[in-house]
């Protein structure tokens, strides 16, 4: 049994820091996938080894995100959400909410079927060491952060809008150098929160998107960009075609 657990632990937190290193653009820097990736490898090992502390930190932390699912599921009902969607709707979020409740469940029930020592030794060091590491990766991971990427990144539409603009100015006053680090962060973000219905914001947006890509030298995606750009609102049109920091040979001679 306990090398069963140990293993699921081992490969979830195996997964977590495969999804980080691979580039994965669903959850952009939110969660901490690294520490928490660090932190169920470091448990999973204790398993391995039979620690106890191993075993406190594992049932804490399912019974935890056990009472967060009931908890969630708990407030959409109370709130009268359900009331406002179809039989089908219903029935498809309450299966959605139920599986992994019944997963963190039975994964508890396995983790109590452990065996482990009868006392606190030196292998417990490894699943302390575990969240010793995980702070500290969170920690850093926090102080990481941008604080001009997250209202957008949350879903503020100002917020956004307000980054395109910088990234335009940041982009008129050096046309011809690669982007710095934040703008291509920033630039992931627009890209993952998308544009709403009004023409002029989302053109500006999308400029904003292809000249990042210009100036990374992504030629084939800036194209793309200008031309949605140029789509969306026509006064964007003479600022999407070649110039000086744009040679004619990347560019349609009638872009738009």
């Amino acid at each position: 049994m306990r090398i069963v657990v140990g293993t699921l632990f081992v490969l979830l937190g195996g997964i977590s820091i495969a999804y980080v290193a691979a580039g994965g653009a669903v959850f952009p820097r939110e969660p901490p996938l690294v520490a928490l990736g660090v932190l169920l490898v470091a448990v999973g090992a204790g398993f391995w080894a039979r620690s106890r502390a191993a075993a406190l930190l594992a049932r804490v932390a399912l019974g935890t995100a056990l009472a967060g699912i009931v908890w969630i599921a708990v407030g959409y009902v109370s709130f009268g959400s359900l009331h406002d969607t179809d039989e089908l709707v219903r029935r498809v979020y309450l299966f959605a909410m139920a599986m992994p409740a019944a997963a963190v469940a039975v994964l508890f029930l396995f983790v109590r079927r452990v065996p482990r020592v009868p006392a606190f030794g030196a292998i417990d060091a490894v699943p302390l060491a575990g969240v010793a590491a995980a702070l500290v990766l969170g920690v850093l991971w926090l102080a990481g952060e941008d604080p001009r990427l997250r209202p957008c990144r949350l879903g503020n539409a100002s917020a956004c809008q307000t980054l395109a603009v910088q990234l335009v100015e940041a982009g008129e006053r050096a046309p011809g150098a690669p982007p710095a680090r934040w703008e291509e962060d920033a630039a992931r973000v627009l890209e993952a929160q998308g544009c709403g219905p009004e023409p002029g914001p989302c053109a500006l947006q999308r400029y904003a998107l292809g000249n990042v890509a210009l100036r990374a030298g992504r030629v084939e995606a800036a194209r793309r960009e200008f031309a949605v750009a140029c789509a969306e609102d026509r006064t964007w049109c003479a600022r999407t075609r070649p110039s000086a920091a744009r040679p004619s040979r990347y560019w349609p001679r009638r872009p738009c």
